[in-house]
């Protein structure tokens, strides 16, 4: 295969606790299994030698950057600041058409504020959700926005509804159900504009809307996509990634060493496997004009991985264009 030829990710190298190390580890998974990408790697200067060593191959190319952004960077900042930076590099890539995607670990309100800015909008969104899948009983749920917007009217609800539609019924190749996250399913629970946007939602007969959901069902798998503002969606995620990483430490301590830990060590290492964030890793940021995938900046290497792969499939399916159609249809 030419290199020309190949899917173009480009990565956000600055936007990792792990560093260059977990880039480097993160990339060879992908590479292994996935020998039709190539990766452009955004980094420091003084971070490309080290890049460069461990990573030296036709399929990846090391491109070296003025600054990094700082994790704390807020939006006004990251366009005033952030020319020259790892992450804007990155998104030029994707502007100038020479990447197909993009991968950053970085700020999300640095990242919501350059993807707006240097690629801009998909008709009629105003303000770009991130989603991402979560763990349920049997299958992954999805889940938006995630941080991005940390508080929205029942317009920007519906609009968040009608988005994560296209991208579940792309992703996963079937239509969603939809719950609006609340504090009870009654009716006339909640604030008003989760009661708004309930009737809003319900109006839009496109959407399979099921009502309210609590935090406890979106875990049990009752519906196939969850709607929510960013402080609770954010709020939520956090909660079942500790949750995980609090349930499993208690049981390494309560079966290190024990008989019924080792005749259990495969089928709790599946159960791990199943749960741990690190697999549901990568939360697209829908509405922007490309295909950009924010990485939770603490995850391992694994985890990383998962958000490439992921980048990689929502390109295959051609995601950002099925939004747009669904946009200028009526949405």
């Amino acid at each position: 295969m030419s290199e020309e030829s190949r899917l173009r990710i480009a990565i956000d190298a600055a936007g990792t606790d792990g560093g260059p190390e977990l880039i480097v580890a993160a990339v060879d998974q992908l590479l292994a299994s996935h020998s039709d990408l190539r990766v452009l790697i955004l980094a420091e200067s003084d971070s490309t030698s080290r890049l460069a060593e461990r990573l030296s191959r036709p399929a990846v190319e090391i491109i070296p950057c003025e600054q990094a952004l700082p994790p704390d960077m807020n939006a006004a900042g990251a366009i005033r600041r952030g020319r020259g930076s790892t992450m804007w590099q990155a998104l030029e890539l994707a502007q100038q058409g020479e990447a197909d995607a993009v991968v950053s670990g970085g700020s999300t309100g640095a990242l919501m504020a350059l993807s707006r800015h240097l690629l801009g909008t998909l008709p009629g969104v105003e303000r770009p959700a991130l989603m991402a899948a979560i763990p349920s009983l049997n299958r992954p749920v999805w889940m938006l926005d995630l941080g991005a917007n940390l508080q929205v009217d029942a317009r920007r609800l519906l609009e968040f509804a009608q988005l994560g539609q296209v991208a579940c019924s792309v992703i996963e190749g079937h239509a969603p159900k939809i719950g609006l996250l609340n504090v009870g399913t009654e009716p006339g629970k909640g604030p008003d504009v989760i009661r708004e946007a309930a009737r809003l939602i319900d109006e839009d007969s496109r959407l399979d809307y099921a009502g309210f959901i609590e935090a406890d069902q979106v875990f049990a798998g009752v519906v196939d996509l969850v709607v929510c503002d960013g402080f609770a969606g954010n709020v939520l995620l956090k909660s079942a990634e500790g949750s995980v990483k609090l349930l499993f430490g208690r049981m390494r301590q309560e079966f290190q060493g024990s008989v019924c830990g080792l005749l259990a060590k495969k089928r709790l290492r599946r159960l791990h496997d199943s749960l741990d964030p690190a697999r549901h890793n990568g939360a697209p940021m829908l509405g922007v004009r490309g295909t950009v995938i924010k990485s939770h900046g603490g995850t391992c290497s694994r985890g990383f991985a998962r958000a490439l792969e992921l980048a990689a499939i929502q390109v295959r399916k051609d995601l950002v264009s099925c939004l747009e159609k669904q946009l200028l249809a009526g949405y």
